[in-house]
Parts: C-alpha cells; structure tokens; sequence
C-alpha cells in the first residue's frame, strides 16, 4: 500500500480543466499541476501556500464616508540639508491630503472626484495630474498650487531625459507634450513642444514609460499599439513604431519589474521584452493561465481604473480588478513572478480603488491601498484581519485519478501537515467522484487527535516547543478513509486573525496503479 506524498507544482489555471493528470515525481510523489482555486493567499519562497497578509488603516478618521482614495504616493524631496525629507501625498474625495503619524492634512480642495491621479518627481518638485480633467498641480512639501508655466490639462506624465513628457490632454488624445529642459513649470518656452502619435489610428496616447534610454508610447483602448521615441532633444526625437495590436489600458497599470515593462491591455497582462519576441501571440500574455478569467469574469469596462504596483521585497506584482458586474474595484490579482511558470492569485477581500509602494514604519517599501471608504490601508501586516474584519483563504485542487479514473483505489489513511500555529484551526474539504463535499476541522497546532472524532486522544496544547512550534506537524484525517475513483481537495481558513499555511498531504492508497509519467515542463 503505498503512501502518496502531493507537492503543489502549479498556481491558480482557469485553462487546464477541473481534473489533473496524474504527475508523479520519484516514488510515490505526485505533482499538483495547478490550483482551481487560489482566493486571499500568497505562495511562499519554498513553495507554500499561506494566508495572505492583512491590512490596518493608516488615517484614524475618514476623510469621508464615500471618498474614494484614487492614489497615494511617496514623495521624497533631496532639499538643501542634504538629509532627504518624506512626504506621503494622498487624493481622496476632492482633496490632496499628507499623511503624518495617521493624520491627514488638507493640502488642496475643490478638485473633482473620482479621478485617477498621477504622481511624478522632477527636481524634487511633486507634479500631481488628475484624468486631465483637473489643472496639474505641484509640491514642494511647503506650498501646494497650480503647476506654473502654462501646462495643459493632462492625465498622465514621466519624467525622461531632462524634460518632463506628458499626455492624456482630452482635446488631443494622441498628441504627446514635453517641456523646457530641467523644468517641469515651463511649457511654452524654448525646446518645449509636443508630438502627434500617429492621431488617426483609432486609438489614443494611454499610458508612458522611461524605459531602457527611451519613452515607450502605449496607445489604445480599441487596436493597440506600442511606440517608442529615440533621441534626446527636439531636433532628433523620432518616433519607431514597434507593435501594433497591443497596447495598454491605462497609465496606472504600467509596472517595472527588473529590466521589463509589464502592462494590462484588453486581453491580459503582457511582458514588453516577451511582445519583443513573441508578438501579439500567447507566450508574450504572463497572464496565460488565468486567460479564460480575463475573457469573461472581469469587468473590462472598467479597465481605465486598473492600478499596479510591483512589491518587489516578496516577488510579486498586485493589481486594482473590476470583476464581472462590479462598479468598482472589487479584488486584487496576484502575480507571482518568482516562479516559472507565474503563480496567480486572486484576493476579493481586498476592494481598493489605488496602491501605492510607501516606505513606512517597516525597513522596506509596504504596500498602500487607497480604499472607498476615505481610509488609507496599509497592507502587508502580519495579523490576519482587514481592518479587524475576516476573510477566508480558499485553495481548490483539480481532481486527481492516481491512474486510470475508472479504477477503484482504496484510502486507507489521510494525513494534512500545516505549518504550526497555535491552538487554532481549518476546514479540509475532499470530494470524491463529485459527489457531496465532506469536511473536517483540523487543528493546526494546539489539538492532535489519533482514530475517529468519537475516539480522540489528545497530545499535547502546545503553541509553542515541538507540537506547535516545529516546522511542520501532520493531522490525521479519518472520515477520509474509504474509496474513491477521483478524489479532489479543499483547504479553507476564514477565522479572524488566524494565520494558515499548509505544507501537504499524504495518503495511503491501495489500488491505485499510478502511471509514471514525468512533469510536464
């Protein structure tokens, strides 16, 4: 009777079916493909799966019961001292605030709700944009006022090369502005300007990037289409069109990670350096495993709102989601780029309009998520609460035959191993043949129970020293025995503060005559 050890290989697939083929690794080690399922957690470095972090509000009071927070940002201004100054900048409602200690500070008022804010620093001078419907204003973490020197009414800017280049003007929706050299106040001087991105291609300028010695173009929402400018002065700027039929959504969904642009267009999330390789083809999507998710559970309508960041400490970008039949953001999409292939998840406990990377209280940047509700988050915390309310880690596996799924196997015993944490517990669920789910309890370091529930012997109730402070410790699971042809399996945790992190699961099989078959890729 072998003992069937299961090592999750694979993330959350919409593409790949409900039921796995059998992938064995050595002796009795079978592969779990991908993940049905993956809601609220995050994957590990040593490949687990753990309940996502949770979430406290920075700003004690509200700036407003139904203020979106549309954008945070981490503006650091050099200054004259020499020692850097920090100033957090915030859009809620119809106000720029800043953040100190967990107040906020009116800075502007009178802006218009709702939109999607900008953020940009060029010698050391905050410049604030805001859907181009707003005048741009600037910082100097003194005064706040209109941007001087003429600018338009634009949405979106980056700095590159000296100027400050900006778009989104709504009465010149693909025409591409710059300014003076070193001044981002001056846009009607002497080598200001602006460019027309090919302006009857049916689409519009929707987002920028300074990327690799040169400003990307990306244009959209309808073909798409992928521009980068050379040169370093108005005399020599070209424009090189480098893809047509890709573009982005948005100028918020842009994220860096390493030496590569990824963005959002209409179909998934795309690599620049894949698109340079591949094309508009699948291997140039990261989002290639969750494709059929992005066809029909999100809301594209509201793509424009998409917002990202790259949390580069734990190997992952995050972004905004609208899902299907949402009228705001309803969930974070996870993607964790430390694997090959990417490992996805969704997070519907998160509701956010904007996030932000913000170096804090902690030694490196954390993320922000700017809420609908006039509270600033700060996520990334280690007690598992939003805010002190609970949410559910959920993880579906497909269903697995060990075989052939016609034979009959036998389970003769069940055990789970889970990381230790305390005198607290989750739900295993298994299905078998889809028939009606079965669950139990499992505690996760306090209880160990030997034979059926009517018969439990009980250990210890430790939460720390070797039950409960280990690396691992294992949970027979009883009402599992008996048989099966497919059997599929459930994990869930949805208590208040309570942390989750399963390492396994073994079982004692008979019948089951496994095909040794190596994984794929």
């Amino acid at each position: 009777m072998p003992t069937i050890q299961h090592l999750i290989e694979g993330g959350w697939s919409t593409e790949n079916g409900p039921k796995a083929p059998t992938l064995v690794r050595g002796e009795q080690l079978i592969g779990v493909p991908w993940l049905l399922r993956a809601e609220n957690l995050v994957y590990t470095r040593d490949g687990w799966i753990q309940k996502m972090p949770g979430a406290s509000n920075v700003n004690g009071t509200a700036t407003g019961a139904t203020d979106t927070v549309g954008g945070c940002y981490d503006y650091w201004r050099s200054g004259t001292g020499g020692s850097p100054a920090q100033q957090r900048t915030i859009y809620a409602g119809t106000a720029i605030y800043t953040e100190s200690s967990g107040t906020l500070t009116s800075r502007i008022t009178g802006l218009v709700a709702d939109q999607r804010p900008w953020f940009e620093v060029m010698n050391d001078l905050l410049v604030m944009a805001f859907s181009g419907t707003d005048v741009p204003r600037s910082s100097d973490q003194t005064t706040f006022q209109n941007l001087a020197g003429s600018p338009p009414n634009f949405a979106f800017h980056v700095n590159h090369k000296t100027r400050m280049f900006a778009a989104g003007v709504a009465t010149n929706q693909s025409r591409l502005y710059y300014s003076i050299v070193d001044n981002p106040e001056n846009w009607t001087g002497a080598g200001s300007g602006s460019i027309d991105v090919y302006p009857d291609d049916g689409d519009v300028i929707t987002g920028l990037a300074s990327h690799q010695n040169e400003l990307v173009i990306f244009k959209g929402p309808n073909r798409g289409r992928i521009v980068r400018m050379t040169g370093s002065a108005p005399s020599d700027f070209a424009l090189v069109p480098q893809f047509r039929g890709v573009g982005s959504v948005n100028q918020q969904s842009i994220v860096t990670i390493g030496g590569d642009l990824v963005f959002w267009d209409n179909l998934g999330i795309h690599s620049l350096a894949a698109t340079a390789n591949y094309g508009d083809y699948s291997p140039a999507f990261v989002s290639d495993p969750i494709a059929g998710y992005f066809t029909s559970e999100l809301n594209h309508s509201r793509f424009a709102f998409v917002w990202g960041i790259n949390y580069q400490a734990k190997g992952y970008a995050l972004w905004t989601v609208s899902r299907a039949g949402a009228s705001t953001n309803d969930a974070i999409l996870l993607w964790d780029y430390r694997f090959t292939p990417a490992r996805f998840a969704l997070w519907p406990a998160y509701a956010v309009a904007s996030l932000a990377m913000v170096l804090d209280t902690s030694s490196e940047p954390t993320p922000w998520a700017g809420s609908y509700t006039g509270r600033v988050r700060r996520m990334n915390r280690a007690a598992r609460n939003i805010a002190d309310t609970a949410y559910s880690a959920d993880m579906l596996w497909p269903y697995l035959a060990y075989g052939n799924a016609s034979d009959e196997k036998t389970i003769q015993h069940g055990r789970v191993s889970v990381a230790p944490k305390g005198d607290t517990t989750f739900t295993l669920g298994w299905q078998r043949d889809g028939a009606t789910q079965q669950t139990q309890s499992v505690n996760q370091g306090g209880v160990s129970t030997l034979g059926a529930s009517s018969d439990q012997f009980t250990l210890d109730n430790l939460t720390s020293g070797v039950l409960g402070g280990g690396r691992n410790i294992g949970r027979h699971v009883p009402q599992m025995e008996g048989t099966f042809q497919e059997l599929q399996i459930q994990m869930t945790q949805g208590s208040l503060d309570v942390d989750f992190e399963p390492h396994g699961f073994e079982l004692d099989v008979s019948g089951a005559g496994l095909a040794r078959a190596p994984l794929a890729g």
